[in-house]
C-alpha cells in the first residue's frame, strides 16, 4: 500500500472506535421498560423471554450482516414481534417499542476508546474520514444522537449506517458506494475495522486498501484473509500517516 496515495480513511465502529462494555445493563433497562410497554397492551410476558428475543434479534441481525444486507429498525421490531408470536398491526405500538429500545442506547451506551477522538482529530487534518458500520437494533437516528453526544459525529465527512442504507458489510456495495461518493479509487482509500470477515475480507473485494484492529489476537486466524497493515488499536494510525 502506497500511503502517500491515500486519501480517504474509512472507519468501523464497534471496538474499533467504540466499546460496548454497558451490554448486559442497557438490556436490563430494556427489558425492564418493554415489559411496562406489552402490560400496557395486556400483554404478560416473563423477563426472561423478552431478553431471548433481544438476544434473536442481535442474532438475526448478524445473520443478515454476514450475507451483506440489513433492515430498518421498524422491521426488526415487528421481527421480535413475531418472536414473542404477538399479532398485534399497531404501528404505535411498533414505535413505542422502538423508542424504548432507543432510549435505553442512550442511557447505557458504549464507551468510546481514549484515544478516539484525538486519533480523528489529528487524522482528519490531513484526510477525509467516513464511518462505515454495520448496526444493530437501534435506529439510525439515535445513532447520530449517540455519536454527537461522544463528540465525533461531526469527526466524519459521511456516515454508512447499515439499517439506514440496507446494506451492510460484508457486501462490496457498502464500499462501493463510498467510492463513489467520494469519486476515488479504491487504492486512495484504506478501511479501518476489528472484523476480518465483515471489515477486511468486504473491503478487498472492492480493491481497498485494509488495515485489521487485532484486539483479539487472531481469533479469527483460520479465515484466509490478510489485510494490508495490523494494529492492536487505532492509536498506531499516527504513525502510520505521519
Amino acid at each position: 500500500m502506497n500511503v502517500a496515495k491515500i486519501k480517504l480513511i474509512s472507519f468501523d465502529l464497534w471496538e474499533t472506535l467504540i466499546s460496548d462494555d454497558n451490554q448486559i445493563e442497557r438490556n436490563k433497562l430494556r427489558v425492564k421498560n418493554l415489559k411496562l410497554i406489552f402490560e400496557k397492551y395486556n400483554y404478560h410476558i416473563s423477563k426472561k423471554k423478552l431478553l431471548d428475543s433481544l438476544v434473536f434479534i442481535s442474532k438475526t441481525c448478524t445473520q443478515n450482516h454476514n450475507l451483506g444486507i440489513d433492515k430498518p429498525s421498524i422491521y426488526r421490531i415487528k421481527e421480535l414481534l413475531r418472536y414473542l408470536n404477538i399479532d398485534l398491526n399497531d404501528q404505535n405500538f411498533e414505535m413505542e417499542i422502538l423508542s424504548v429500545l432507543d432510549k435505553s442506547f442512550l442511557e447505557f451506551p458504549p464507551s468510546i476508546f481514549p484515544f478516539t477522538t484525538k486519533i480523528l482529530d489529528s487524522l482528519r487534518k490531513n484526510y477525509l474520514l467516513c464511518l462505515t458500520s454495520n448496526t444493530g437494533i437501534t435506529s439510525p437516528e439515535y445513532y447520530k444522537k449517540y455519536l454527537d453526544s461522544i463528540e465525533i459525529l461531526n469527526k466524519f465527512n459521511k456516515l454508512y449506517l447499515s439499517n439506514e442504507l440496507l446494506i451492510a458489510k460484508p457486501s462490496s456495495l457498502i464500499f462501493k458506494r463510498i467510492l463513489d461518493d467520494f469519486k476515488l479509487k479504491p487504492k486512495q482509500v484504506i478501511h479501518v475495522g476489528d472484523n476480518l470477515f465483515t471489515d477486511i475480507f468486504g473491503a478487498k473485494k472492492e480493491g481497498i486498501n485494509t488495515l485489521y484492529i487485532n484486539k483479539r489476537k487472531s481469533v479469527q486466524s483460520d479465515l484466509n484473509i490478510i489485510p494490508d497493515y495490523t494494529l492492536k488499536d487505532i492509536s498506531g494510525l499516527i504513525n502510520l500517516f505521519n
